[in-house]
């Protein structure tokens, strides 16, 4: 047997006698080949092709490990066996420069020809950046491998069917401050930290948090002369057992710690989220009213694009470390280790008025508690031709990742079910160009969510200009006729929110037409020659987080936070740990509206909130045998009833009655016997609310 191992280390201490070691093993098979003319690509199932611009395009495998508690990762290495060689001869596409959506295609044709000369195996180091992040208290190691050996001047390429991953730690003084992030009643961080982890083994070993009651879920941060703004808004979370609570800006600045006002913001979400176990916080007002943390990005393409002033409002989402390490006041560069793993939920009001704010609450009440029947299923594809050099390139071969379940480019994504959706596209093609008048009328239709991909500025998206955003031209969607919207997009500065007038704050700041939105403060990115990127990695995983059978996650704030972390990894392929364009779609996208905001994918089921912030469902194994554990994230003092049904809607065990005393997560064992292998939907139930998901039950 072969074995050749590889070993990187990226930091020259020396070790303690502490130091330990955690390993996992991947496998590989059944190659995939694609032809560009001369040129190949080869892949595999759950990997993703990436390279240096100008060199071999290789797949990659993430690489996201959970560490023991109080330890940082060190060295990583990268043991291969089981060498494989694939049949042929192969020149193997050489990775172009990632480009902004907005500015197309790059005409030059890159390729680094000393590589292709290369005698030698390339790569000579397979693995990619290694960094430690940490997720709700978990510590993580992240990097990416490749399988793939690969010979420029033969052009033989080879595997290694196994591959063990195996990184050193050390104990690091900086867990101490992660470590307060564990929480007892952050309803999903254990779920999200299982689901993120490729070893969720080890989160025994992490200290169970002392138990105790939170007392607030959204924390509403805006200027004292705008708090009474929010009364309906938190009013209506209080009738469905969720707390809201107003602090303002004047408070936090005359009373919080830190260097300056966005400081002291952020210490005081790290202060309420350990104390009172918050999940989401609504930055109540645009940039000149709550000011956001400018980042640093580097992107090598062309003649490089930089940008020290990126508004991230991931800045207040990622609770660990400060993003400026060296205290140089640049903040997000790679040397400060920013933390890339949000643990909380966090969202923008981008509005600058009171009547202004009274429509963002009026539409986010409205759309959560008074839902236009019949077309919440109906979800709208918008894609526009991108550019034409070298090829042809369409925003809907893109936008199609996001109907059902896809493992395109090495990473699994669950999508928009077609089956059970009226999905409707409207789609540029060699044959047709929509128009913007065509949109208008489409949308005015009733369409429960926009999914965009085509040219934006700060004053242009969806080919309309900011002058065309009126509630006259919206009159339809109004929330009784038809619902408000939301909309992704992956345009171009349309969320640039440090200038007020951009487009997308003025979609969701009247009083028709959006509800929300996910939108780019600066360029979004995409990969030449693809249907791929850095912005089309965050949206596919949005959707698959609100889509996913497990459990859907359906608050968008928390959607989005989910799509960074699942993303994350793939900052540190190489070509794009530094510079890289991943990273900079990681800080410029941000969600304008209130992160507690609940999405309709679905119809509601008659007597039965479906949608509730205040209450979420896990349940492993699935599939299972003849036990399962259910986990509830519920209110205090709620009654719970579990059944399991067919798929006929005919109950098929007898019901599971519980009573939770205080508010967090809960986890209930059941029995399963007598039950025929086949598929079953299980189903929570309290006073308030009600979530379900499939169940599988095995031989």
């Amino acid at each position: 047997m072969k074995k050749t191992i590889f070993l990187v280390s990226f930091c020259l201490c020396v070790f303690s006698l502490f130091a330990r070691t955690i390993e996992k093993t991947y496998t590989f098979s059944n190659s995939s080949t694609k032809y560009f003319g001369t040129y190949a690509t080869i892949s595999f199932d759950h990997t993703l092709l990436s390279g240096i611009p100008g060199e071999p395009m290789l797949p990659y495998q993430s690489v996201s490990l959970l560490l023991p508690p109080g330890e940082v990762a060190q060295t990583i290495e990268i043991i291969g066996e089981s060498e494989a060689v694939i049949e042929g001869v192969f020149i193997l596409y050489p990775q172009q420069h990632y480009r902004p959506v907005s500015e197309g295609l790059s005409a030059d044709f890159i390729k680094n020809e000393k590589v292709y000369s290369m005698k030698a195996n390339y790569p000579s180091n397979p693995a990619g950046q290694l960094l430690t992040q940490f997720l709700n208290g978990y510590t993580f190691a992240l990097s990416t491998f490749t399988p793939v050996q690969y010979n420029p001047s033969t052009g033989k390429v080879s595997y290694f069917q196994k591959v063990t991953v195996r990184i050193t730690t050390q104990p690091s003084g900086k867990c101490s401050d992660a470590l307060k992030n564990l929480t007892s009643f952050a309803s999903n961080a254990s779920h999200r930290v299982k689901e993120f982890a490729q070893n969720p083994e080890l989160m025994d070993l992490y200290p169970q948090p002392t138990s105790k009651q939170s007392n607030y879920q959204l924390m509403i941060i805006t200027p004292e002369v705008f708090q009474g703004g929010y009364t309906d808004l938190i009013n209506y979370y209080s009738s469905i057992g969720m707390e809201a609570r107003v602090i303002t800006t004047e408070s936090i600045y005359s009373q919080g710690t830190g260097i300056d006002n966005q400081q002291k913001i952020r210490n005081t979400i790290i202060q309420e989220y350990q104390n009172n176990g918050i999940e989401y916080v609504l930055l109540g007002g645009g940039a000149q009213l709550v000011p956001f943390r400018g980042f640093y990005c580097y992107v090598e393409s062309g003649g490089g694009y930089t940008d020290a002033d990126i508004p991230a409002d991931l800045y207040y989402s990622g609770l660990d470390g400060n993003y400026d390490a060296n205290g140089n006041q640049i903040y997000g560069e790679v040397g400060d280790e920013p933390d890339l793993l949000p643990d909380i939920a966090v969202a923008r009001f981008p509005f600058s008025s009171g009547p202004e704010l009274s429509a963002m609450v009026h539409k986010t009440v409205s759309y959560q508690s008074k839902p236009v029947l019949g077309e919440l299923k109906r979800p709208f594809m918008v894609g526009e031709f991108l550019t034409s050099d070298p090829t042809p390139t369409w925003g809907g071969d893109y936008l199609d990742l996001m109907v059902n379940d896809h493992n395109d480019y090495g990473y699994f994504t669950h999508g928009i079910p077609e089956s059970t959706n009226s999905i409707e596209k409207m789609y540029d093609s060699p044959v047709n160009t929509w128009d913007p008048s065509s949109l208008i009328a489409k949308i005015n239709q009733g369409k429960s969510f926009i999914h965009h991909l085509g040219h934006a500025s700060t004053n242009y998206m969806l080919r309309l200009n900011t002058s065309d955003i009126t509630n006259g031209n919206f009159f339809n969607v109004n929330g009784t006729d038809h619902n408000y919207t939301i909309l992704y997009t992956q345009g171009c500065y349309c969320g640039a929110f440090d200038q007020y007038d951009c487009i997308a704050v003025k979609c969701v700041t009247i009083e028709n037409f959006l509800v929300a939105g996910v939108f780019n403060s600066r360029y979004g990115w995409f990969d030449q020659g693809t249907s791929d990127g850095p912005s089309q990695h965050l949206q596919r995983e949005f959707v698959g987080a609100l889509y996913t059978d497990t459990l859907p996650e359906k608050h968008i704030g928390a959607t989005h936070m989910i799509s960074k972390i699942k993303t994350a990894p793939w900052v540190t392929v190489p070509g794009e740990f530094e510079p890289g364009a991943q990273r900079w779609c990681h800080y410029c996208s941000n969600v304008f509206g209130d992160p507690a905001l609940s999405i309709w994918t679905d119809e509601p089921e008659v007597g039965i909130q479906k949608i509730n912030p205040g209450v979420s469902l896990s349940v492993y194994p699935n599939p299972t045998k003849e036990k399962v554990f259910v986990n509830c994230s519920l209110p205090a003092s709620t009654d719970v009833h579990i059944k399991i049904m067919n798929l006929f809607g005919q109950v098929v065990t007898h019901s599971f009655d519980f009573h939770s005393q205080t508010r967090g997560d809960h986890t209930f064992s059941l029995q399963l016997p007598n039950l025929s292998p086949g598929i079953y939907l299980l189903k929570v139930e309290t006073q308030i609310s009600g979530e379900s998901c499939k169940l599988t039950i095995l031989k």
